[in-house]
């Protein structure tokens, strides 16, 4: 009989995403994986923040990427932004370590994607995508198989989600009163210019039909506090329209309250005898 061993996981950044999800691990909710290495820029800033934290979770946060690696993970959880990813992605494929990329708009860039590619598939290790907040992508991915007619994605988010981005170029979000676009173009425009904001355009352009065939509007709402993704699917084998209203993040409100539960979700697969999903 086959023994279910620990997988061993590290995570590179300690913001809302990466300590929710290393928060998860350590709790034991996530199937059979331990957290092994917590990678952030600032040590002792993230031992204070830890400071309630049990004596295990404090000892593994360091900002030392030798120490990182001596952990040994079997796979790493990028939560820390496309310069991170850029940076340490393909030192982690290198090794030989599956990479799970929350920042997905990093590979709106052609060329770093193939990098990517190309270093996983000299090394064996794997690259996975996180769905982040996208609803549906197993069905869309897999009804993209067959001639697709159109695919588009509304992100409407509260004003708040917008602020300290490229929005402020387009548009003034303080004189808001009514839900206003202000961008429309290809996924790989709006990954590019809201690289904190769009990972899920770019996910959705990946997994179907291609970074520039997906069509996107972003728009701001300053009569709402729910971020709304609307996505309209048209293809050979069925069509699909999907109205996703989530809460943005406490801690970093141009995210997703639900972007760490996918990746939860991945790991929790990946370490159990049963995925869903797959």
């Amino acid at each position: 009989m086959k023994h279910i061993r620990k997988l061993k996981v590290g995570i590179i950044g300690l913001g809302a995403i990466g300590r929710e999800v290393a928060n998860r691990i350590e709790s034991g909710k996530v199937g059979e994986a331990q957290l092994v290495s917590l990678l952030c820029r600032d040590k002792n800033k993230n031992l204070l923040l830890s400071a309630d934290q049990s004596e295990h979770f404090k000892s593994i946060i360091t900002d030392d990427i030798d120490e990182f690696f001596a952990a040994q993970p079997d796979i790493v959880i990028e939560a820390a932004g496309q310069p991170t990813l850029k940076h340490y992605g393909e030192m982690v494929l290198a090794k030989g370590i599956d990479l799970l990329v929350s920042s997905i708009g990093l590979f709106t860039d052609d060329r770093a994607l193939t990098q990517f590619i190309e270093t996983a598939d000299r090394s064996g290790a794997k690259i996975l995508l996180s769905t982040g907040a996208l609803p549906a992508v197993d069905w869309m991915s897999a009804a993209s198989l067959s001639e697709v007619n159109n695919i588009s994605i509304t992100q409407t988010k509260p004003v708040t989600s917008w602020k300290n981005t490229p929005a402020e170029e387009f548009i003034d979000l303080n004189s808001l009163q009514d839900p206003t676009c202000f961008f429309e173009g290809t996924a790989r425009e709006s990954a590019n210019l809201f690289p904190k904001s769009s990972n899920i355009s770019a996910m959705l352009a990946l997994a179907t039909i291609g970074l520039d065939q997906t069509k996107v509007k972003l728009v701001a709402d300053p009569t709402s506090e729910i971020m709304n993704t609307y996505i309209d699917f048209d293809s050979t084998v069925g069509k699909l329209q999907v109205n996703w209203q989530g809460v943005p993040s406490i801690t970093n409100p141009s995210t997703s309250a639900d972007v760490p539960l996918a990746i939860v979700k991945c790991i929790r697969n990946l370490s159990s005898s049963i995925n869903y999903g797959a």
